[in-house]
């Protein structure tokens, strides 16, 4: 049987796989909102696979003092068309995958949209994808920054990162151009969602 425990996790631009393979054995996760935002990791990024290779999406942010802002408070930089882009990156990626047109309407909802802060974007994210996988589990946001929250949890909020990719072992699924690159670990979970549909569930519990 596996282990269910606290998993504390970062916030995270349509999340990559590992994110949702710790999520689906969690029994209740806490979401970092009042940490330091930290630049170039998947708070505003996320990794799709292109006909060139793997893309990397970033949500622009408002210029300021980022070594003091906390991530709940991190607006994002409106002014520059970055939806549009996302939304045409995505859809050449991924319309020819098998479940594109099923899950498409749902998972670019959000980017249709005009959000304030980050975060509240990436809830929103979150939350559709959870529905998808028709997973439902308790998420809370922190109400103040801990550093250490022990040994009774899981804390991936800092491992969790573009930087240690290379060392994430996944098991191989068809991706689009995988024929061409060979299979790329660990992008978002949309990669695995349009290219897997119903089965992503049980490939996030293997």
């Amino acid at each position: 049987m596996v282990e269910r425990h606290l998993l504390i996790l970062s916030t995270a631009y349509y999340p990559p796989v590992q994110y949702f393979t710790e999520i689906v054995r969690a029994e209740k996760v806490l979401l970092e909102q009042n940490e330091t935002y930290p630049r170039q990791t998947y708070r505003n990024r996320c990794y799709i696979y292109s006909a060139n290779g793997s893309l990397p999406l970033s949500i622009p942010v408002e210029k300021g003092s980022f070594h003091k802002i906390q991530v709940r408070d991190l607006k994002i930089d409106n002014s520059r068309k970055w939806q549009r882009e996302h939304i045409h990156a995505i859809r050449s990626a991924y319309n020819s995958a098998s479940f594109y047109e099923f899950y498409s309407e749902q998972l670019l909802k959000p980017l249709e949209g005009k959000y304030k802060y980050l975060i509240d974007l990436n809830m929103d994210i979150l939350g559709i994808i959870l529905n998808i996988l028709e997973f439902d589990i308790t998420i809370e946001k922190t109400t103040s920054f801990t550093k250490d929250y022990g040994d009774n949890c899981l804390d991936i909020r800092y491992s969790l990162s573009p930087k240690n990719d290379i060392t994430y072992k996944q098991n191989e699924y068809f991706q689009v151009f995988s024929p061409v690159h060979g299979f790329k670990p660990n992008l978002s979970i949309i990669d695995l969602i349009f290219n897997m549909g119903p089965e992503t569930w049980t490939y996030l519990r293997t």
